[in-house]
């Protein structure tokens, strides 16, 4: 009774265990959920949702939960503008996803790439770019690999190569409108206005890519777009509607603290003011541009974080040296554990090995005595055997004999009918005779007649002996067939003893074809496939 309680508190036990995980995932994904949600309307809010389901795996190793959760968090944080953190985390992220996971193992190197692009380190930024684009072809992701050419742009542009990122971007725009991503349309839209063009072309970009995020309520979005918008007439040199689109990007950039979006805010403002002559607000904007942009694209910020990776890898790597080393001496004695155990078994094993041929000698004679007498029924089992193949021998002499004198039989009968023949052709002479000539002839024909006389008692004779040798096969034959007819009898006896189709002509006087189509029609009576030998079915009846 007290052992059935304890299974049963261990089973409940694990039944709280596994509810608490499952409820654990399910309070996960709710959280991502809502921080994919909240991204581009409220990167900071986004960040909180991250970073609590990060809390929920605090011991995980490789949590594919966790790994997303980090990259969102990283996504978000890049949206804030704290590039550092975010690159951070994202090298976190890289080390909890497994490597099946290639969708967002993929999407932590697109991210890494854009990444490094902030932080002004391009070659890096192509170099993930191209990992992840390879990723997402390898998975035929088109709206991914959209997203990938659309950050390639991105890096072309800031090295000044717009022809190379004009490329890039319309590609990206290809893929997304025959997706209907809308997203992606809007982001595509929008980059293509990062540098100078065609005026309406660029301005009708930027008014489809703002009604697509007010749709999406996507607010970081928004903001990049006015700012855009501001650049674009700027270039245009419509200064009174670049800085109306400009105040707009400065408030929503300012309602979600996107600090990347308020420098671009304060780099094209201090355009707009040096070309409007307004040199003190150009000066002011540069200085909380500068001010803003050195804990935005800070190198030395980039090397310390790299610093604090290449630390906890090598970190990583001493753990895992440690944790090999342990296994090693595990191992050690693990083998020496089982030298000891082979030793023992060995002793035992020698053990009952002497302890059996000591048995073994002892029952030798009873063994010898078993073989002797196995050697005398094995003598006697071979003299059976010969005396069943004499027995075989003696049957088989007997089909010959009944074969040799059927064909015996079926030479004197085509004999027989040679004599017949002659004598019809002797009858047809008589006919043209006259009476005197004529009883001479019959008188001939009779004595021709008398000589062959002894040959027809023969030929009952040696029929009769047939028929009685082949008794007990017909018998046997019409217990297996009972709807043979009396002539497909009399045809299996002749192919019994292994008579041609040329000898059965002969004894039954019936042409070979007759004697074909009666050897099928019995084939059919017997019911055997084209497969089966009629003479050796009937051989074995």
């Amino acid at each position: 009774m007290k052992e059935k309680l304890l299974i049963y508190i261990i089973l409940c036990l694990v039944n709280i265990s596994w509810a608490n995980a499952s409820e654990k995932q399910q309070e996960a994904e709710l959280l991502i959920k809502k921080s994919v949600d909240a991204l581009y309307n409220n990167p900071k809010q986004a960040s909180y949702y991250a970073s609590k389901v990060i809390e929920l795996f605090p011991g995980e190793s490789r949590s594919d939960q966790k790994a997303k959760a980090i990259f969102y968090y990283s996504q978000a944080e890049k949206l804030l503008g704290n590039f550092d953190v975010s690159i951070k985390n994202l090298y976190d992220a890289m080390e909890y996803v497994t490597p099946g996971n290639r969708e967002l193992n993929g999407q932590i190197y697109a991210l890494a790439g854009a990444l490094y692009c902030k932080l002004t380190d391009y070659n890096k930024a192509i170099e993930m770019n191209e990992k992840a684009t390879s990723i997402f072809k390898s998975i035929g992701d088109s709206v991914s690999i959209a997203l990938c050419y659309n950050d390639r742009g991105i890096i072309h542009y800031s090295m000044n190569e717009f022809n190379t990122a004009g490329q890039f971007l319309r590609q990206a725009l290809a893929i997304n409108r025959s997706q209907k991503n809308l997203r992606g349309i809007a982001a595509n839209l929008n980059n293509l206005c990062l540098y100078e063009g065609d005026f309406n072309e660029k301005i009708g970009f930027i008014n489809e890519a703002i009604v697509i995020n007010k749709n999406l309520n996507s607010q970081w979005s928004l903001g990049e777009n006015y700012n855009n918008m501001g650049k674009q007439y700027f270039y245009a040199k419509q200064y009174g509607n670049a800085l109306q689109a400009l105040q707009k990007a400065y408030e929503v950039a300012s309602s979600i603290n996107a600090k990347e979006l308020i420098c671009d805010n304060y780099e094209y403002l201090s355009w707009v003011y040096e070309a409007l002559g307004d040199y003190n607000n150009a000066y002011k904007c540069l200085m909380q541009l500068y001010t803003l942009s050195k804990d935005l694209q800070s190198g030395s910020k980039l090397r310390i974080v790299e610093q604090e990776i290449s630390h906890k890898r090598y970190q990583n790597q001493q753990r895992k040296a440690e944790i090999r080393e342990q296994t090693y001496e595990i191992e050690l004695l693990k083998r020496n554990l089982f030298i000891l155990m082979v030793v023992f078994i060995s002793l035992a094993v020698l053990s009952i090995f002497l302890y059996k041929w000591y048995k073994r000698k002892k029952n030798m004679q009873l063994m010898v005595a078993r073989y002797n007498l196995e050697q005398s029924e094995h003598e006697l089992a071979e003299l059976k055997v010969r005396q069943q193949e004499l027995e075989l021998k003696s049957v088989q002499n007997a089909l010959d004999n009944s074969r040799q004198e059927a064909t015996s039989f079926a030479v004197f009968l085509h004999s027989r009918n040679e004599l017949l023949e002659k004598i019809r052709e002797m009858i047809k002479q008589g006919y043209k005779m006259d009476q005197q000539t004529l009883i001479p002839h019959l008188k001939k024909v009779n004595a021709f007649i008398s000589q062959y006389q002894n040959g027809d008692k023969s030929n009952s004779t040696l029929l009769m002996n047939v028929e009685e040798k082949n008794q007990e096969f017909l018998q046997r034959l019409s217990e297996r067939h009972p709807n043979l007819t009396q002539g497909e009898k009399y045809l299996a006896t002749l192919l019994r003893v292994n008579l041609s189709t040329k000898e059965i002509s002969m004894l039954t006087g019936n042409v070979p074809k007759t004697i074909n189509m009666n050897r099928y029609r019995l084939r059919k009576s017997l019911n055997l496939s084209s497969e089966e030998d009629l003479t050796d079915y009937l051989q074995n009846i």
